[in-house]
Formats: structure tokens, sequence, C-alpha cells
């Protein structure tokens, strides 16, 4: 699962019938044992990265790279990828899905780039779609690859055709879709700037994962959210002892500890770290993160000031004129 992750991280950049980016719990399949959504319309709008985006020379930059790539892709991932979300009904091997949720595409500009980035790529027929299949690498590995178009304004990828098909048979009602009321969608926001879930996570999974929290857990929740300028993130473990969750809670007392002894002479880092609380109670562990997107801001700025390191390229030097990400 976390190779298929990253694996479809690479699709979207290097790549580059809902007019939102929450998550649809429709488009999953009843029976989906683990997803994870990022509504990226709503994390474009938040104030910090607003502020970001006007004062950041290397962000323009990326921009203006990526208005190049929409041109011979037919949209710019920057800008007109409202969502994503890969799940899968299952754990282990080769298995998962992404839907990516855009504003437009152009069809035909796409499987032109395909045929410039992978010459070899081939093509079946599923119904009246066509499924493109290709080859990428990714840490000297090969990974087939499968994609198509569900409309005109949804993308599915998998790295096997059979859970592609599988996902346009959800989209398509012939398989049943995923209930709003579904245990696996029990307390999650509607509009969740990130969202993700496992559950019932089998032990012989458990045993031979390399996901240090889902090799431990019985099942895990992530939610971050952001309403009227303040950001929460919350962590829930099910873990699989006692003495588990009391190992997470003082991972993450020490994570703390450390960034005190580092910025807490620092109002404005402190100020923010000081959201951070955990605990562990029986096989239970949780996290909650609080704080306002100023303060945020704030404490990036003041933690910049003090160490005299650059926020764009993160070495130390005078005036910004003289940064090398800049003159880049």
């Amino acid at each position: 699962m976390k190779r298929f992750i990253a694996l479809t991280a690479i699709v979207l950049l290097s790549a580059g019938f809902v007019s939102a980016g929450p998550l649809v719990p429709k488009d999953l399949r009843s029976d989906t044992k683990w997803f994870g959504h990022v509504d990226f319309e709503a994390v474009r709008s938040l104030k910090l990265l607003q502020d970001f985006k006007d004062k950041c020379p290397v962000y323009q930059k990326c921009q203006a790279k990526m208005q190049e790539l929409a041109k011979k892709l037919g949209m710019n991932p920057m800008e007109d990828v409202l969502g994503a979300t890969l799940y899968s009904n299952r754990y282990g091997g080769h298995v998962g899905v992404c839907l990516v949720y855009v504003k437009k595409l152009d069809q035909q500009k796409m499987v032109s780039l395909l045929k410039e980035k992978h010459p070899d790529y081939k093509t079946s027929e599923y119904g009246s779609r066509t499924l493109y299949l290709w080859t990428v690498k990714h840490h000297g590995k090969k990974t087939d690859l499968t994609g198509t178009f569900a409309n005109d304004k949804l993308i599915v990828i998998g790295d096997i055709d059979e859970q592609v098909k599988a996902a346009l048979d959800v989209l398509d009602g012939r398989i049943p879709g995923l209930a709003m009321d579904a245990p696996i969608l029990k307390g999650i926001p509607t509009k969740a700037l990130f969202a993700s879930r496992g559950i019932n996570v089998p032990e012989d999974y458990r045993k031979t994962t390399k996901c240090p929290v889902m090799h431990n857990c019985k099942a895990a929740t992530a939610v971050w959210t952001e309403k009227g300028g303040q950001i929460t993130g919350r962590y829930e473990f099910a873990t699989d002892s006692e003495e588990t969750a009391k190992n997470f809670k003082a991972i993450v007392d020490g994570l703390k500890a450390m960034g005190e002894l580092q910025c807490g002479n620092i109002p404005a880092a402190k100020k923010v770290m000081d959201g951070l609380k955990c605990s562990a109670k029986g096989d239970s562990f949780t996290a909650t993160f609080t704080t306002s997107t100023v303060d945020a801001e704030s404490a990036v700025k003041a933690v910049m000031e003090q160490k005299k390191v650059c926020p764009l390229c993160k070495m130390k030097h005078g005036p910004q004129e003289k940064c090398e990400a800049i003159k880049k």
C-alpha cells in the first residue's frame, strides 16, 4: 500500500461528476478496508498557503513550469486537481486505486503526453472505455500501471487493471458503493483537508508490512481540518497492546521535547508546539494538534529569523537577492 501511494504521487506529478474536492463515499467500494483522501481545493484555499504563494519566488517559478506543462497536459496539476482518493478492499500486494477529480481535462492531450513519455504503452478495452497500460520506474524497480478516464472530470489509476475495472464498476453502479453511514466513515468530517482510515487490519499483514503504524495497529485514523482559520489534526490508533499505545505516546512526547529544545525559546514557535497533545488509554492512542494559520505563519517566520536561514533555500546568507533558489 505504501509503495502504491508513492507511485500514484509520481504519476500525478509526472503527468503532471463532482464539482468540489471532498471525499465522495459512493465512489468507493462498499467493502473498502482503507482509504486516504486529500481535498486539494480546500488546501489551496488556506490563508497560510495563499500567503506562501504570494511571497515565494520558488512557488511562482514552479507555477510557471506547471503552466507550460498544462499546455501539453490540458490541465494544470497545481490548479485543476480538486481532490484525490486512494482506496482498496484489502491489504498487501498490488492492490488499490486512485480516483483523481479534476476541474477539466483534455483526453487527447493527456494521451499524447503518455505516448511521448511512454511510447511502449498498451491499451485494452473495458466496456466503452479505453484502458491505458504503461510502466514506471520507482527506486530502480519497474511497476506496471493502468489508467483510464471514467468521465471528463475523473481519472482512475491503479497498479493492476483488475482493480481499475472494479473501480469503474463501482462508478457505474454495477458494484455497490460505500454508504454514508458505513463504519469506516464514522466520525470522518465531510470537509476534511485530509482524511485517512484503515480498519480490520489482519494480523498476517501487520507482521509483514513496513509501515510503522500499521505494523502495530488493528485500525488507524488521521484527519486534518480547517475552520475559521483554525487548523486541527487528530490521530487515533487502535494498537495491538497497551504497551504499544504507551510507546506511541513516548515517541510523540519525545518529538515534542526535541522541538522545544530547539525552538522553545521562541514564543511564537512554543505557542504552536503547545497545541500538540497525546494520550494512551488501554490499547488506544490519540494525538491532537491545534493551531491557527496566523500562529503557524508567525512561528515559521520567527524560527527562520532566529536561525537566520532562508525559507526558500534553507541556507544561511544575506539579503534574499543572494538566494540561489531565486537565481535558479
